[in-house]
């Protein structure tokens, strides 16, 4: 008789957003339409908000989230660890700065996903999470940049951009 063995494990996609809700619910979307497909996903989130995160992708059982530390920085109040919780936007700077200081906690993540035989088969992250470019780089693990603002924008603007406008003069 033989024996068989079990299936292999579903690919894997781990999804790092911006702490910003018009980050992260793009990102989310995505979780999801990659979970009905049949992925294994993990969200990279901080403490305060996995809850929002969690509210958002309960319904699927193949999304889990992971927890990382957000650095305690004195410039910022403590416990602010979202966009949309800063008083000022004049904070925005050394909010986006203290998210470099996330890179540890993101690689030993990354290692403990490796090692348990759960390898990602890419990451996609915010663009301003630019530090995990060379975490999944030292990973040999493709990474995909999200932009808040969605392609169409993007494309639009690069369109516009690059079009050579010459006007007819206009009669009266």
């Amino acid at each position: 008789m033989a024996t068989s063995s079990p299936p292999p494990p579903p690919p894997h996609a781990v999804i790092f957003p911006f702490m910003a809700q018009g980050h992260t619910i793009p990102l989310l979307d995505i979780s999801k339409a990659l979970s009905s497909r049949g992925l294994k996903v993990t969200v990279v989130t901080t403490p305060q908000n996995a809850p929002f995160i969690s509210s958002k992708v309960s319904d699927c059982s193949s999304i889990s989230i992971s927890v990382v530390p957000f650095p305690s920085v004195p410039d910022l109040p403590r416990g602010c660890e979202n966009a949309t919780s800063l008083p000022s936007m004049e904070l925005i700077v050394p909010f986006i700065a203290a998210t470099k200081n996330m890179k540890q906690p993101f690689e030993s993540l990354l290692k403990e996903m490796v090692g348990n035989g759960s390898r990602p088969i890419c990451v996609i992250s915010d663009f301003f999470l630019s530090r995990t470019l060379d975490t999944c780089r030292s990973f040999d693990i493709p990474r995909v940049v999200s932009h808040g603002m969605g392609v169409l924008p993007m494309v639009v603007l690069k369109t516009v951009s690059s079009m050579d406008v010459q006007r007819e003069p206009t009669s009266v």
